[in-house]
């Protein structure tokens, strides 16, 4: 996987020149966090000076930082996830937004699912799988989540059970799962900005997992566990179980 990070971090570091970048996020859920976690710990990790807008900043200041950004030629940084598909689009349509607004001249598109072309001016794309993502953006570059930044990661204690079911509740559920009576949807339990470091440590009580949520699978693989990944409702999670999880973690399996 270092491969595919170096090559993003010498993309965002050609770009930025010696300015910060905005690393622009979204709301979302305690599986999201891994992702925003995991783009920090990237930023540090190849010294990427940058400035966040989240959901929780102010319009005020929202505006501020991006016309700054635009007056300055920064580099903008979407955050990558789930949010250019499926049942979202908020990812594509503030993307869409922020350019025809302030026109950066610079923006790059984090790892990202994507089941439809998108052509922006000035922004360069980056998916998170080499099958269906890179049917419909086959211009775009591949990198993998960036959850799996957070690897390698050791969390103290032995499982305490063996056996974990944390599937999802949600609209991204296949319909196709008989949800267990002692089912947990752990990440609804939290949002974008809880600890990431306490999601691995809920899934560290099991020894096996079963779950259709994708960031459940990739904080159970990272921590070496036995994984039973199953589809939601669309391509996503086998896309990426193809592209980041089965070369590198053979203890996760996918189940049709």
């Amino acid at each position: 996987m270092k491969l595919e990070f170096l090559r993003l971090a010498e993309t965002i570091i050609s770009l930025q020149g010696n300015k910060p970048v905005v690393y622009v996020s979204f709301d979302g859920n305690w599986g999201d966090a891994l992702i925003r976690v995991g783009t920090i710990n990237f930023f540090r990790h190849f010294n990427i000076d940058y400035t966040v807008i989240n959901h929780q900043t102010s319009s005020l200041d929202r505006n501020k930082i991006l016309l700054s950004a635009k007056l300055n030629n920064q580099l903008v940084v979407i955050a990558g996830g789930g949010a250019w598909c499926g049942h979202y689009q908020h990812a594509s349509n503030l993307t869409q937004k922020l350019q025809s607004r302030f026109k950066f001249n610079k923006v790059l598109v984090l790892p990202s699912t994507f089941d439809k072309h998108y052509d922006i001016p000035n922004t360069i794309f980056f998916r998170r799988d080499i099958l269906n993502s890179k049917e419909v953006m086959p211009k775009a570059y591949f990198c993998h989540d960036m959850a799996f930044f957070l690897a390698p990661l050791e969390v103290t204690g032995k499982p305490t059970q063996k056996e974990a079911n944390f599937f999802r509740t949600d609209v991204e559920k296949s319909g196709k799962i008989k949800v267990p009576d002692n089912n947990l949807d752990l990440s609804v339990q939290g949002t974008v900005l809880s600890d990431a470091f306490s999601f691995f440590e809920k899934l560290s009580d099991y020894e096996q997992i079963n779950t259709d949520r994708l960031h459940v699978a990739i904080g159970g693989s990272i921590l070496n566990k036995q994984v039973n990944l199953q589809a939601g409702s669309y391509f996503k999670n086998y896309a990426i179980f193809k592209s980041s999880i089965e070369p590198f973690y053979p203890n996760t399996q996918f189940i049709e």
